[in-house]
């Protein structure tokens, strides 16, 4: 009787250095993935911040801008008073809060604050005759700027819009509404320099704190510093040049941007 052998197939497997050195490269391969999702969504989010900064400077100034040009506007007639008034230090502009005609204000930070305020004043025009808040001017009975009669006596006869920073908010309180309303978000300063024209010239031969400016008659153009810090913190290390000119790095990982611009007063 013959016997049958049977042949047994030897199974192979891992060992578990084998496995381990799987394992290992595995976690590297995850690792390496998130490491690079974490980079683009940072990257996102920075890119997200510089835009968002880079809107709403652009918003600032143009709003800025718009209210600085027309500082000091009023109407000139060689017969007389064309619409509004003789202008005169004393002139009541019917204006509560504001008797006198003025062009440019300004008020240097105090104490622990790093903001100034600025506030502009002009007389309306038929085309053109709203504040900051794209609001009308109420004189001190309450009554709003009548652009179809502009003789009108009791017609308000000056605008005004007083920008300023309220918990890292830029305000205005324009003189159509006495409650300040935000205009952007994120602001870590807001510096104001006042150029100072030569004697009986348009050419400015300095820039000084509104502390320093011996007569804002004398006021020929305002540079405007905003310095904006972005929402997310996701860029640690970041470094910048604040409204001083000084070298900064953030330390909470915000993104931060200082914008500048130099707006002069046509009217003065």
């Amino acid at each position: 009787m013959k016997k049958s052998l049977t042949h047994c197939r030897r199974q192979a497997g891992f060992t578990l250095v084998e496995i381990l050195v799987a394992l290992i490269i595995g976690l590297l391969v995850v690792l390496a993935a998130i490491t690079s999702v974490l980079g683009t969504r940072s990257a996102v989010m920075t890119g997200d911040d510089v835009n968002a900064l880079h809107q709403s400077s652009a918003l600032a100034f143009r709003l800025l801008g718009q209210q600085i040009r027309q500082a000091g506007y009023f109407p000139i007639d060689a017969t007389g008073p064309l619409y509004y008034f003789d202008v005169g230090a004393q002139k009541d502009t019917n204006l509560a809060g504001e008797p006198v005609f003025f062009a440019i204000k300004g008020q240097e930070s105090v104490g622990r604050s790093v903001n100034d305020t600025l506030k502009v004043g002009y007389a309306p025009n038929p085309d053109y005759f709203k504040d900051c808040l794209g609001q009308d001017a109420k004189n001190s009975a309450g009554a709003g700027y009548k652009s179809a009669s502009p003789a009108d006596a009791r017609n308000v006869r000056l605008i005004t819009s007083e920008f300023s920073v309220v918990n890292g908010t830029l305000r205005c309180k324009g003189s159509g509404n006495t409650v300040p309303q935000p205009i952007i978000d994120g602001v870590e300063r807001f510096d104001v320099m006042y150029g100072i024209g030569a004697a009986e010239s348009e050419r400015v031969v300095r820039y000084v704190t509104a502390a320093n400016v011996g007569s804002f008659d004398q006021v020929r153009t305002v540079r405007v510093c905003l310095q904006l810090a972005g929402t997310s913190r996701s860029n640690p290390g970041g470094s910048y040049v604040d409204c001083d000119g000084s070298s900064r790095t953030s330390g909470d990982g915000r993104l931060r941007r200082v914008y500048t611009a130099v707006f002069a007063l046509r009217n003065l």
